[in-house]
């Protein structure tokens, strides 16, 4: 799933802290460039304050203010479901653009987007993306995701770390030539 084609489709994304936060811990920030559109709001950018200054150097990204019906959606969502502002702001904004894709490591925040009609990725998803898209080798893609495990601020458990190299491997016997 994290490998399919609905990713390959979409050109623009709502990302919030956690991939921008985890993905600079790694040094591949980079991979953000996979889409032509990035937006986040200002509310995330505030959780992303050492690290601000690099998110902003990505071309692609966009700093969008929520309008007021998505500003009441996000305290709906923060009252309703528990989610942090940054969470329910990306999630209001998903909503406000009409935007799918919505990038977030946090669970809660992933289960509520999905019920919500998003399709809610994490990190991993988007290192799989750039490894399907030949941005990464299988050897840097597996490397990223050792260092997620073992150096990152990001929660991973060793199942779900092993299921994410199962599924390199998988791509990669699905794609031999």
């Amino acid at each position: 799933m994290l490998l399919g084609d609905y990713m390959e489709k979409t050109k623009s994304a709502v990302f919030d802290a956690g991939p921008f936060i985890h993905l600079t811990e790694i040094k591949q920030l980079n991979l953000t460039s996979q889409y032509p559109s990035i937006l986040t709001t200002i509310e995330i950018l505030e959780e992303c304050q050492n690290i601000r200054n690099e998110i902003e150097k990505i071309h692609s990204i966009s700093i969008k203010p929520l309008l007021a019906a998505s500003k009441d959606f996000a305290k709906y969502l923060i009252d309703q479901y528990d989610l942090h502002l940054g969470e329910s702001t990306g999630i209001a904004l998903c909503k406000q653009e009409h935007i799918p894709l919505f990038y977030t490591d946090d669970l809660d925040a992933r289960e509520v987007a999905h019920a919500l009609g998003f399709s809610p990725h994490g990190t991993l998803a988007l290192l799989l993306r750039a490894y399907r898209k030949k941005i990464l080798t299988r050897i840097q893609v597996e490397k990223a995701v050792y260092q997620l495990y073992t150096t990152s601020s990001l929660f991973l458990t060793k199942d779900l770390y092993q299921w994410t190299l199962q599924e390199i491997e998988r791509y990669n016997s699905n794609n031999k030539s």
